[in-house]
């Protein structure tokens, strides 16, 4: 039997996460840069070389707390699997954070070492992915594909979110 009740829970949760992580770093980095005069670029490369390894735990962490869970097994497969696809997403979440405090502050973010890095680390990953798949590597296309998801899984997740939040705040408490 899935438990469909858990499932909405963790996916809830992983919007909370996905927000939380996109905005704390995009806020961190443009105070850092703005308040306490960091040139954007090292802050950018800062919060990313802490903020993805955290990020990583936490999807270590939730593997193993599914797994530890009494559930069914297909509810624990299924939470697994949505991890596995919805990791690259998440680890988006920072990344596209910086780049939108990039675009804020007017510098370019390919001169962050930490977001080539990511790049360099996906686009080998997408280089694998597509050779297998597609019989030729399609790095590029894989790329844009995989942005496109990640923000629109991030942005759902993030509209779902607060829409849940502003019908919580606006209901009236029953008498």
């Amino acid at each position: 039997m899935l438990n469909l009740t858990l499932i909405r829970l963790r996916l809830r949760q992983y919007g909370l996460v996905w927000l939380a992580a996109f905005a704390l770093v995009l806020a961190c980095a443009l105070i850092a840069w703005k308040l306490a005069r960091i040139d954007y670029i090292r802050a950018a490369d800062m919060l990313l070389t802490g903020t993805l390894p955290v990020l990583g735990l936490i999807l270590v962490g939730f593997v193993i707390h599914v797994l530890s869970r009494k559930q069914t097994p297909l509810t624990k497969a299924v939470l697994i699997i949505f991890a596995l696809g919805l990791a690259l997403p998440l680890l988006w979440a920072p990344v596209l954070g910086v780049i939108a405090g990039a675009w804020v502050a007017d510098v370019s973010i390919e001169y962050s070492s930490a977001y080539a890095a990511f790049r360099i680390t996906v686009g080998r990953l997408l280089y694998v992915v597509t050779e297998q798949v597609f019989g030729s590597p399609l790095v590029d296309a894989a790329w844009k594909t995989m942005q496109a998801f990640a923000g629109l899984v991030g942005f759902i997740s993030a509209a779902v979110h607060s829409w849940r939040a502003v019908e919580r705040v606006s209901e009236k408490p029953s008498a």
